[in-house]
C-alpha cells in the first residue's frame, strides 16, 4: 500500500504515468425491478448494454494497466446478462479482485456454486429496511424474502465447500422511509450473520421526492451516531463515521480529489466518467471508450487532472461520496507531508 501510495503521490506531482487501481463497469441499464428511488424511474431515462466483447476488451486492458479491483456496478441488474459469470471468471482467471451489486432476486443455486468456486471476493446485496413492509415498498413485492434466502443458500454453499469467498455485504439506500428503521437494521444484518453494511447517500430526482431527506439534519445524525455505536458494539462494518463527518446531503468537496489518478467508471453506454458521483450525476463525460487506455491517457482526462490539481472542483462535488472525502483528505495530508 505505501508503494502504490508513493507512486500515486509521484504521479500527480510529476505528471507520471499511473494506471487506474478501480475501474468500475456497468454491465447493464436494464433490471427486472422498478425500485422506487431509482433513477430509471426519471422521465429522461435511457437504457443501455454493452456488448461481452467490449466488457471482455476493456478487463484485459485493465489488467495490463495495473488495474487491481473490478467493481461490476451501475443502474441495472447484472443477472440479467446470460455472459455475467462469464465476465466474472475472467476477472478473476487475471487475478483482480472482484465486486459485483446486485439485487439478488435473479442469483440461483448454480450461479452461487460458481461464484464460490471462482472465488469472487464480494457481494453487494441491496436490502433497504430490516422488515418486508419497508424494503419491499421501495423495491417490489417479496423481494425482501428472495434477498434473503440467497444470502442463506450463499453461506450454506460456503459452508459446504469451506470458503470465506466471497465476502457478503449488505447495501442500504438512507431515505426518509427507512431512516428510523437503521437501528433495527443493523441488528437484523448481526442476527443473519453478516458482517458488513454500506449505506449510501440518496441521490435525489424529482421521480423519488418522497423519499427525501429534506431538513432533517439534527434527527439524522442523532439517528446516525447511535447507529454507529451499536455497529461497533456488534462488529458491524461499516461507513457511517464518514456519513457523520462529512454529512448526509451536500457538504465541501475533498481537500484534494484523487479520483482522476485513481478511479474511473465506465456506464452502460461505454461513457467514462473519473468517477461514480459524476456518473450517477451523468455529468463531465470524458469521451466514449473504445480504449481504456485511450481514454484514460486522453486529452479529456489530462485536462480534468490538471484542473483538480488546481482544487476547481465542480458543482456535483458537493455530493461526492463521504467515504471518498475521508479517503481524499488523508491521502492530501500524506502528500503534503
Amino acid at each position: 500500500m505505501m508503494i502504490m501510495k508513493e507512486k500515486l503521490f509521484r504521479a500527480i506531482t510529476y505528471d507520471e504515468k499511473f494506471g487506474p487501481k478501480i475501474l468500475m463497469l456497468s454491465p447493464t441499464d436494464f433490471c427486472n425491478l422498478s425500485c422506487k428511488i431509482c433513477w430509471r424511474l426519471k422521465k429522461d431515462a435511457t437504457f443501455n448494454q454493452p456488448s461481452s466483447n467490449f466488457l471482455k476488451q476493456i478487463i484485459r486492458e485493465a489488467k495490463e494497466m495495473g488495474v487491481e479491483t473490478i467493481d461490476l456496478t451501475g443502474g441495472g441488474e447484472p443477472l440479467l446478462r446470460k455472459d455475467i459469470l462469464e465476465i466474472m471468471i475472467l476477472v478473476k482467471n487475471l487475478g483482480m479482485k472482484g465486486i459485483i451489486t446486485t439485487n439478488s432476486t435473479l442469483l440461483k443455486r448454480e450461479h452461487l456454486e460458481k461464484i464460490v468456486e471462482m472465488g469472487w471476493d464480494e457481494i453487494n446485496f441491496s436490502l433497504d429496511g430490516s422488515i418486508p413492509s419497508i424494503n419491499d415498498y421501495i423495491r417490489g413485492k417479496n423481494v425482501f424474502r428472495k434477498v434473503i434466502k440467497v444470502i442463506e443458500l450463499l453461506q450454506h454453499i460456503k459452508k459446504n465447500r469451506k470458503s470465506l469467498k466471497p465476502i457478503e455485504r449488505l447495501s442500504f439506500v438512507i431515505t426518509k422511509k427507512n431512516l428510523n428503521n437503521i437501528e433495527d437494521y443493523i441488528k437484523f444484518t448481526k442476527k443473519l450473520k453478516v458482517n458488513a453494511i454500506n449505506f449510501s447517500v440518496l441521490f435525489e430526482w424529482e421521480s423519488n421526492k418522497e423519499f427525501w431527506l429534506q431538513n432533517k439534519k439534527e434527527k439524522v445524525d442523532e439517528i446516525l451516531q447511535r447507529s454507529l455505536k451499536l455497529a461497533q458494539k456488534l462488529d458491524i462494518k461499516n461507513n457511517l463515521k464518514s456519513i457523520i463527518d462529512f454529512g448526509i446531503q451536500e457538504h465541501p468537496p475533498p481537500k484534494f480529489c484523487f479520483a482522476p489518478w485513481y478511479m474511473l467508471f465506465i456506464n452502460a453506454n461505454r461513457e467514462a466518467m473519473a468517477c461514480c458521483t459524476l456518473a450517477s450525476l451523468y455529468q463531465n463525460v470524458l469521451g466514449k471508450v473504445n480504449s481504456l487506455e485511450e481514454i484514460w491517457y486522453g486529452k479529456k482526462m489530462e485536462a480534468l487532472r490538471k484542473r483538480m490539481k488546481r482544487r476547481i472542483f465542480f458543482k456535483e462535488c458537493k455530493n461526492c461520496l463521504p467515504e471518498f472525502i475521508q479517503v481524499f483528505n488523508q491521502l492530501n495530508d500524506e502528500m503534503e507531508k
